[in-house]
Parts: C-alpha cells; sequence; structure tokens
C-alpha cells in the first residue's frame, strides 16, 4: 500500500463527506496522487480545491506537491503492483470480506448523497409526462432492473436503446415534460452522453446515477447522484446503484400517491386474472 493510501485508511473515520470523496477516489486508484495535480483531483472527486488542500493537510502533508512527491517516491520504492493483481485485486476474497466492501459501499453512498438532490429528482420524475431510461452496455442491465422499477408506478416509461431499433428515432419524441435516469456506472459511452446532452438541450430533467470517480461537469445532468463501487475481488460492486435504484422508485411511487397505489393494484388483479386463466399446467 503506498504511503498516502495508508495516511488515508489510518484516518478514513475522522474525514468530512466531501473529504471522504477525495479518499475514495485516490483509494481507488492511489497512482493519481503521482499523476495529477491537487486541482486535476478535485474534479475527478467532486469537491472544491480547498477542500483538496484541506485533504492533503489533515493526512500531515504540508500541500498537495508534498503529498505528490511521497507517491512518487513510494512507487519508486515498492515499484507498480503486477498487472494481474492491478486488475483483479487479492488472489482471493472471503465471503467476510466481500461483506465487508459491500456494507461500506452502501454507508458512503449513502452519507455523500444529498437529500434534497433526491428530492428534487423524485418531484421531477413524479411530475414527468413520460419517463426515460438510458443504459447502454453494461448498464444495460441496470437501465432494465430501473424500468420494471418504475412501470410498476407510471404508465409511460421509454426505453433506450431497445433492440433492433434506432436510437435517434426513438429519443425524437423528448420533450422539457419529460425525465431521464441516464445510468452510468463503469464504463460510460458515447451514445449516452450524446443522449444526455440532447435530452439537457430539450430542457427535460435528467437524473445521472454513476460512480463516485466519474468526471461529470455541472450542466450534463440537473442531478448526479454517485455510487461507491469498489469491490473487493476481481469486479465492481453494483450493490450500492441497485440500492440506490430500489430507494428512487419506492420514494417515486409514495410522492406520486394514490395513482401509484391503484396502479400497482391494477397489476396484480391482472396478474391473478392470467393465473387463473392459464391453469397450474401451464
Amino acid at each position: 500500500m503506498h504511503d498516502v493510501s495508508q495516511r488515508i485508511v489510518d484516518i478514513y473515520d475522522e474525514l468530512t463527506r466531501s473529504e471522504r470523496r477525495m479518499a475514495d477516489t485516490i483509494l481507488q486508484a492511489p497512482d493519481l496522487v503521482a499523476e495529477l495535480s491537487a486541482t486535476s483531483l478535485a474534479a475527478r472527486a467532486g469537491v472544491s480545491k480547498a477542500t483538496a488542500a484541506r485533504f492533503f493537510r489533515r493526512l500531515g502533508y504540508a500541500g498537495a506537491r508534498v503529498a505528490r512527491a511521497d507517491a512518487r517516491r513510494s512507487i519508486d520504492r515498492d515499484g507498480r503492483e503486477p498487472e494481474w493483481r492491478a486488475r483483479f485485486g487479492t488472489p482471493r476474497v472471503s465471503q467476510a470480506q466481500h461483506l465487508t466492501a459491500e456494507v461500506q459501499n452502501l454507508t458512503r453512498t449513502i452519507e455523500q448523497i444529498r437529500s434534497d438532490d433526491l428530492d428534487s429528482a423524485i418531484r421531477a420524475f413524479a411530475l414527468a409526462e413520460k419517463i426515460w431510461v438510458v443504459g447502454f452496455g453494461e448498464n444495460y442491465p441496470l437501465a432494465h432492473f430501473a424500468r420494471a422499477l418504475l412501470i410498476r408506478v407510471k404508465p409511460d416509461i421509454r426505453m433506450i436503446p431497445i433492440g433492433g431499433f434506432s436510437v435517434p428515432e426513438e429519443f425524437a419524441s423528448i420533450r422539457a415534460s419529460d425525465a431521464v435516469l441516464a445510468l452510468g456506472v463503469g464504463r460510460r459511452t458515447k451514445s449516452l452522453r450524446s443522449v444526455m446532452a440532447s435530452s439537457r438541450k430539450a430542457d427535460a430533467h435528467v437524473t445521472f446515477i454513476t460512480d463516485q470517480i466519474a468526471p461529470v461537469s455541472e450542466d450534463a445532468a440537473s442531478v448526479t447522484l454517485r455510487c461507491r463501487t469498489k469491490g473487493a475481488g476481481a469486479f465492481d460492486s453494483v450493490v450500492a446503484p441497485v440500492s440506490v435504484l430500489t430507494y428512487f422508485c419506492s420514494s417515486l411511487a409514495l410522492r406520486i400517491g394514490e395513482p401509484a397505489l391503484a396502479r400497482l393494484e391494477y397489476i396484480s388483479q391482472i396478474h391473478a386474472e392470467w393465473a387463473e386463466l392459464a391453469g397450474d399446467d401451464f
């Protein structure tokens, strides 16, 4: 472990919420301290320059330049990690380690998401005429999960992409009265960026769910909800994004109120009728 990383681990519980965003950014990619300026690190973590300066002082450094020099000495002394370990982490992860990592992902995610951002997004989705759920590549399963929840409480939920259909043609009916739920956890595609930009151009509300280290400009989304996705083993975790989506959709149902309840009851009624018609051997 780099010296900078060890210092972060030693005082992590004492850090403020914004300082933890800096800490999580560095812990996920420790070599960034040796490569980037304090300004660039602050931008990646989504915090102010003042927070970055205060963060390094909390670690015991006179400033970011001293921390950068320390990180470079650690790399020169220890050498970079073998490629397989940098990619896949520890060779064996116990269930206890896996559980600990997931609990930390959930805890840190909930700590850093602002309640006013959540309320703003939920209010916009409750009032929206149509809701668009956008997820490309590895984010498609998350988008599919989100739509499966949203369609239970609102009738007009659009999915992008839809297999076999051109995205621009599907997207042509976007309106300012709509809301867009964009998923960009991990790898983010040009198509996602294009859809978000066009949504904002149409004055539609955009809520963007992404990871902690994704660089997101202030005008890219109406609300950005960041999730901690650090995995204990070979793969990133999606526990926090799934939890945030579940909470978001549940809160949306409560905000909509009676119409959402009526829709849920009607869906249950259809399930019951169709199950009765199908019979046990269908």
